[in-house]
């Protein structure tokens, strides 16, 4: 059962995210030759450690050839106030910006940017209100982290040419996550190109 169901995927051109492609080469092995640059500030360290668990499983790479360069924005805002005018719950969303470049080239071959928002309590007792507000940011690195890596896969398995230099730059669109209550997302769009 299960020897035709893959059998029957593969010849809808179905294949796994991660692995060996044939002609597109091992997205694994891609990825491993992506340095991530370091993510200043505490999300951003954060992040950057997420992303090298997603890309360097294994350690830094001794001869990447391409580099991942992230900024990270956050913000929070109050969402429910009680009668006292004090809020009892808030909303945290990082943006993540991102650029894949080649390091032989210095050509961008892939940017976009990544949202993740999530709501948590404002609680009476003021440690287990920090604890949780880490803990919401450690869910919205991860989230972020799992995006970008996701998106570069997706680059790299869609059979690229190993040089970007010859390449447009590719807009990956913003992708939102959000958890808790529905909150609105503020408008966003790709950076623009690079000519």
């Amino acid at each position: 059962m299960a020897l035709g169901l893959a059998m029957a995927l593969a010849g809808c051109g179905f294949h796994p995210l991660y692995g060996d492609h044939g002609a597109g080469g091992d997205t694994n092995a891609e990825l491993a030759q992506v340095r991530v640059q370091p993510i200043p500030d505490r999300t951003g360290q954060l992040l950057y450690n997420k992303l090298r668990d997603r890309f360097n499983p294994r350690g830094k790479p001794a001869e990447p050839r391409y580099v991942l360069e992230v900024t990270v924005k956050e913000r929070s805002d109050s969402l429910l106030l009680d009668p006292s005018d004090t809020s009892s719950r808030n909303n945290l969303e990082l943006t993540a910006s991102f650029q894949l470049r080649e390091i032989q080239s210095g050509v961008t071959a892939l940017q976009g940017r990544s949202q993740a928002s999530i709501s948590y309590d404002v609680l009476d007792s003021q440690y287990a209100t920090i604890v949780s507000e880490q803990d919401v940011r450690d869910r919205a690195t991860k989230i972020l982290s799992d995006d970008i890596s996701t998106r570069v896969a997706l680059y790299f398995s869609s059979g690229k040419p190993a040089s970007a230099a010859t390449q447009p730059v590719l807009e990956s669109p913003t992708s939102p996550f959000s958890s808790g209550p529905p909150s609105s997302l503020p408008s966003t769009s790709p950076p623009p190109a690079s000519p």
